[in-house]
């Protein structure tokens, strides 16, 4: 990526300052995982600033039918209206600041009643009745709206933006949901076909850098290696993403594939990593969000064909893969480096790449660090 960054913004650690080149570079130093403060800054300048996945058209597939969500610790609401447009709400009423929804479902009116003082909003985010403030001096109805969120879409996924002053997705993430399409075109038609959540005790980049290269795929997953080979033929870096394309190998009982079949990988900022398993039609979609400078909220969504969402025998097999396998070791793994990132012992290590960009290649890791380091410089 094109960087901003001055030598002022390069931190340095132990084994000294982090440079732009990931041939050169140590990693970042443990303070970035485990300082109150920087996560703190990383809150204001990256997860309130950036697009941040939240879900499909699907789940807001018909007028009323909407989901609550935590983006940057702020309560928000999407919602399908009446006349079609999806919008994005803070979930909080506008007279004392209470809840107005909790989970995900279909409105039984056509707007949104705050269940302690009643005011009733309609699903553009208008104020239509507030009790007894006929009564109350000046008071505008119009003044009252519910505080609207930025809403972007890739590829039938569903993002929304804190910034009021955010440029576009489309702009922001130029090409993403184009990429996306080019390996599943009918993706936007696709349904839930299973949602999973995690507490994990790591800092959110600890599990993003764990997705950002398969160095320690042949070692720390064993049943992926019999799907995976040690070979990547296409990789793009832009500016807010990555893709991979690897070859699979023939696989296992149950998860039976064709040689050469493809894996593709994405990775999205700040903190969305995304991966294609061979066998059926899936996107297996993983929001890191931040819980705590120590904590992350991993929450997981499969993708498939509104055919193939029932169980089937290949569709299963990949869920399984993700769910009861290589998921549960590197929550394993993340916490573990948590653990060292936090100990004397440790501070800096290196990136480990060529210059042939192999497959094992940790410059992903480093694109994402530059992202970090650019945007708590104030200059991304």
């Amino acid at each position: 990526m094109n960087s901003s960054l001055r030598p002022a913004d390069l931190p340095r650690g132990s084994r000294g300052a982090f440079t732009l080149d990931p041939a050169t570079s140590p990693t970042l130093p443990s303070r970035y995982y485990t300082d109150p403060e920087i996560y703190a800054a990383e809150m204001r300048a990256i997860h309130q600033k950036s697009w941040c996945y939240v879900g499909h058209v699907c789940d807001v597939a018909e007028p009323g039918r909407y989901f609550t969500d935590t983006v940057g610790e702020q309560p928000i609401l999407v919602v399908r209206g009446q006349d079609g447009v999806i919008r994005a709400f803070y979930n909080v009423c506008q007279h004392r600041g209470h809840e107005l929804l909790k989970g995900a479902g279909q409105l039984k009116a056509k707007g949104i009643s705050c269940p302690y003082h009643a005011w009733f909003y309609r699903l553009d985010g208008s104020l239509a009745a507030a009790p007894m403030t006929d009564r109350v001096r000046d008071f505008d109805k119009s003044s009252y709206t519910l505080k609207e969120i930025s809403v972007g879409f890739a590829a039938g996924l569903i993002f929304i933006n804190l910034d009021p002053n955010c440029l576009p997705l489309e702009q922001e993430m130029a090409g993403f949901g184009d990429n996306i399409k080019s390996c599943h075109p009918s993706i936007e038609s696709w349904v839930v076909a299973e949602r999973l959540n995690y507490k994990i005790k790591a800092n959110w980049k600890v599990v993003v850098d764990n997705f950002s290269e398969a160095y320690h795929v042949p070692i720390a997953h064993p049943q992926l290696s019999k799907v995976l080979e040690q070979e990547m033929i296409e990789f793009v870096a832009e500016r807010r993403w990555t893709f991979n394309r690897f070859k699979s190998k023939a696989g296992f009982p149950g998860l039976e594939l064709v040689p050469g079949s493809p894996y593709y990988a994405w990775q999205a900022w700040p903190h969305l990593c995304m991966l294609s398993l061979p066998g059926s039609e899936n996107l297996v979609v993983l929001r890191m969000a931040p819980d705590g400078v120590g904590a992350c909220a991993e929450r997981v969504d499969i993708y498939a064909p509104a055919g193939q969402a029932e169980p089937n025998p290949k569709l299963l097999a990949v869920r399984n893969l993700f769910m009861d396998m290589f998921n549960i070791e590197d929550i394993s793994i993340v916490e573990s480096v948590q653990r060292g990132l936090q100990s004397m012992g440790y501070d800096q290590g290196r990136y480990v790449c060529d210059d042939g960009n192999s497959w094992f290649s940790e410059v992903q890791l480093h694109w994402l660090h530059m992202q970090v380091l650019t945007a708590l410089s104030g200059r991304g």
